[in-house]
This record gives C-alpha cells, structure tokens and sequence, in this order.
C-alpha cells in the first residue's frame, strides 16, 4: 500500500501530530490562545478618561437624587444639560439617554407630560 499511494511528507508529519496531538487537546489549545489573545483587544481607559467617568457619574448622581426627591422636571433639564457637555463620551452619553427616554416615557404613562417629551401614541386594542 505504501508503494501505490504517493505520500508526502507533510501527510506524514499530519498523521503522526494527530497521533501525538488529538484533535480535542488541538481544540481545548487552540480556545485557550484565543482567549488568551482577547485580552490584547480590549480597551483600556487612560487616567484622563478614567477621572473623567468619575466626574459624570458625580454629576450624573445629581440628576439621580433629584429625580427621586420627586423633581422630575428639573432631572430631565440636568440629564439634557449633561447629554450636551458628555456627547463625545460613549458610555456616558448612552446612559444620560436612556435616563432622558425612562424619565419621559416613565411620565408619559403616568399621565403626566414633561416638557420636550413626545405624546405617547395609543397601542393597539386601547381606547
């Protein structure tokens, strides 16, 4: 058999690494470089970005203890007064708005309106 087949010798060198390497110890390796690897892609906050998260999570408690002492309407002035100043800032930006969208909806279905919110549109089956 080994006459009528042409065997090279990188098929050799693979029949003899599976033998030595099963295809599960190749797999569990290979998931562990690549997890390994995953770190080098995260991102890392410098100092600067790191004070600067603190800072809005400061202010950003502001705009949170108002809202819950009741005063809705001057929450939502402080929440679109940090969406202007963080707006080049992901993280913070994202949450000021979905603060700003909880706080307008959240009225909304209470029957309230707050001023530059959008009126809320009926769902289907309500009166």
């Amino acid at each position: 058999m080994l006459k009528n087949v042409d065997w090279g010798g990188l098929t050799i060198v693979n029949l003899l690494g599976v033998i030595a390497f099963p295809p599960y110890f190749i797999y569990l390796m290979t998931l562990a470089a690549l997890t390994a690897s995953g770190f080098l892609w995260t991102t890392h906050l410098s100092e600067a970005e790191q004070q600067r998260l603190v800072e809005f999570e400061k202010e950003f408690r502001k705009g949170y203890k108002l809202e819950k002492a009741g005063k809705a309407k001057e929450a939502l002035d402080w929440y679109r007064k940090l969406q202007k100043i963080y707006a080049n800032h992901p993280q913070a930006h994202h949450l000021v708005d979905f603060q700003i969208k909880q706080l307008t909806t959240g009225a909304a279905g209470n029957g309230k309106k707050l001023p530059g919110s959008k009126p809320r549109r009926p769902k289907a089956g309500e009166a």
